[in-house]
């Protein structure tokens, strides 16, 4: 491939990425539960309101607005300003958090002027066989599929150390042109499956939070909303392990690149590819389930009661905080996926574990492979 059309290629594919990032984004208001409206407890009828519909419509709008403006701006500042395009990518993620923001003020006005409210902070609701028998998130035993990748990344590794330069290059900048470079050695080989494994464990991790979330249960439909979102949580983590494991084969690329058998412009190409293949799954999921399995209760009654209002335990509509409550992930109150408790120590020490876990990475790659 000539450098122009990698160029090309490579720019197009990341503003497919910010577009396709974006649309998951302005669509988030239809995807979420219907008990709750831009991160605030509503009745379900509440979503039929004209006022909280054209929120909607005005949200979608302008999220999409912006998405295709970083779409435009990434394809075309890609070989001139790398560092300005990556803020232009994050630009529809900050573009939905204050929207969300402001529209979630205006939707708490309307819940106190209309006495939307409930008795109690929690309805407890018993969904009986149905929910014993609801779908299962996969077992953790299938994040064993990525010791083949990463033993097979190894044998890739010393099958092409005797072709590498030494010293290797490990590091190019945005013209492909190598500026960082690593004596040739047993830090060549252990490279790409260090970060084989290091991105497993963090993948595995996600996992075990699907595993030991909250299983959240709607009063006004118990049963279903048990086997919704088993349904749901099955088909996330399907997902996320059909995308750890891309991301995982993806980073072969390295000896590859190591060795010369890619060029750098050739690898990011590649990369690029392979973080829009690890998106659609997620997406998909998304479209299809909802959050927590919203999706397939929309053909429901919707009911104009309103029987578990915690509004005052998220603050800003992301952050749950509830000391009372033991579980450390629940689901999330505006976007697909899940929340930590950080009302609940375990979560703080999980954090800080992660931090550690990721500071001790850095070092580690600092001392041993430079």
């Amino acid at each position: 491939m000539s450098p122009d059309l990698i160029s090309l290629v490579t720019s197009a594919s990341m503003a497919l990425v910010t577009l396709l990032s974006g649309c998951l984004i302005a669509a988030t208001p239809w995807l979420t539960r219907g008990r709750e409206a831009f991160a605030v407890s509503v009745p379900e009828t509440a979503q039929a309101d004209p006022r909280i519909r054209r929120m909607r419509r005005a949200y979608l709008a302008c999220t999409l607005a912006v998405s295709a403006a970083s779409a435009v701006a990434a394809l075309t500042l890609w070989s001139a300003n790398p560092l300005a395009m990556a803020a232009v990518v994050c630009a529809p993620v900050a573009a939905g958090f204050l929207l969300m923001l402001a529209f979630r003020a205006r939707v708490m006005a309307i819940k106190r002027s209309e006495g939307w409210g409930t008795r109690s902070a929690r309805l407890s609701t018993v969904a009986g066989a149905a929910e014993a028998n609801a779908p299962r998130p996969l077992p953790l035993a299938w994040d064993l599929l990525y010791l083949p990748v990463i033993l097979a990344t190894l044998a890739l590794s010393l099958a092409l150390y005797p072709a590498m330069p030494d010293p290797v290059p490990v590091h190019f900048d945005a013209a492909g042109v190598a500026d960082g470079y690593m004596a040739k050695g047993w830090q060549v080989v252990a490279m790409p499956t260090a970060v084989q494994a290091f991105m497993a464990l963090c993948l595995t991790a996600s996992h075990w939070q699907i595993l030991r979330s909250r299983r959240p249960s709607s009063p006004e439909h118990p049963v279903a909303s048990a086997i919704a979102y088993g349904m749901f949580a099955r088909a996330q983590s399907a997902a996320l392990l059909v995308t750890g494991i891309v991301i995982t084969v993806s980073i072969a690329i390295m000896p590859l690149a190591f060795a010369g058998v890619v060029t750098s412009d050739q690898s990011f190409v590649a990369l690029i590819v392979i973080i829009i293949a690890a998106i659609l799954p997620n997406l998909a999921v998304s479209l299809v389930y909802g959050q927590a399995g919203s999706r397939l209760l929309r053909r429901m009654t919707a009911s104009s009661e309103l029987g578990f209002d915690d509004d005052e335990r998220w603050r800003l509509g992301l952050f749950y905080v509830n000391r009372e409550d033991p579980s450390v992930v629940v689901p999330r109150r505006f976007g697909i996926g899940w929340a930590m408790n950080w009302g609940n120590p375990k979560s703080w020490g999980l954090a800080a574990l992660l931090v550690a876990a990721i500071a001790a990475f850095v070092v580690l790659v600092e001392v041993l492979f430079r």
